[in-house]
Formats: C-alpha cells, structure tokens, sequence
C-alpha cells in the first residue's frame, strides 16, 4: 500500500530543515587580524617611536650630509628603518659613539638578515641583560659582550 504524497514529502523537509539550522552559526563570521598584518601594526609602532629619527634630523643631529648618511646606510655602519613611501628613520642611540660601535659590530656581522629584526635584538630587553636592551647595558668596555649576546638572539656565528 502507498502513503500519500504528503506523508512522504515531512521527513525529507524535517531533516533538511534540521540540517540546514545546524550549519547556521550562531554569530556572524568576522576576518581576523593576520599575523602579517598584527607584524605590520607592531612595526609602524616602532617605527613611529620618538628615539627613531627621520633622516634629515638625523644627519643634522650627527652633523653630517645626508649623502654621507645614505653612504653610512648602505655599508651598513648605520641602521636605518623604513616602511615605504614613510622614508626612513633612524634610531637616535647611534648618536652615542659607543652605541654605534655596538650597531655597527652587529650588522657587520649579521650582513643577511633584516634590519627590523636587527633593531629588534638590539633594542628589546634581555633576560640575560638583566632585562636591560643592549643597547642601554652596552658600555665601552662591553661592545663585545653585547654583541655576542645579540648574536646569540639573532642566532648567528659570531665573527
């Protein structure tokens, strides 16, 4: 004996109405941060840092040309941030002579890696260090002990 249509057709209905109101979720889907974009967020923090100079005021401060700076950059004696068309800055502990020999031992000897992730070793503090940053714990006669302990962080040889 057939049921009628109707009777056949309410199962089916129920079960796709039961299925279809377990895949609904109970809030909206909203996209997350990235962790590109949590690292770009953390390096315009940085960068916008008042201890990182623009170049110009830079060059003024370390009374030098800014052609003299650019050429300072690019033998990696000085470090320089950038982010873009935002140029570059430049971390005004480099003033110090004895900061920049602690600069430019590091990036001497770290040639292939970054210089966010350089300024990063050099500026955040360090167990080790007592959770003072190298370049605050650095002094004349401990250049190479802070650079072995940024080496150390950045996981290079030291030279």
């Amino acid at each position: 004996m057939k049921l009628p249509a109707r009777l056949e057709v309410d199962p089916i209905e129920r079960t796709l109405t039961r299925k279809a109101s377990a895949s609904r979720a109970d809030k909206p889907w909203v996209p997350q941060e990235t962790d590109i974009q949590r690292g770009r967020v953390i390096q315009l923090e940085a960068f916008g840092q008042a201890h990182n100079l623009p170049l110009q005021e830079y060059a003024r401060l370390a009374n030098k040309s800014r052609q003299q700076i650019y050429k300072d950059i690019d033998a990696r004696r000085l470090l320089a941030l950038n982010i873009g068309p935002r140029g570059r800055k430049l971390p005004d502990w480099q003033l110090d002579p004895v900061r920049q020999q602690l600069t430019q031992t590091v990036l001497q000897g770290s040639e292939n890696i970054d210089n966010w992730t350089v300024y990063r070793a050099l500026s955040e503090p360090l167990e080790s260090l007592g959770g003072r940053s190298p370049v605050d714990a650095v002094t004349l006669g401990s250049i190479d002990e802070m650079a072995r302990a940024v080496f150390n962080v950045l996981s290079v040889n030291t030279p």
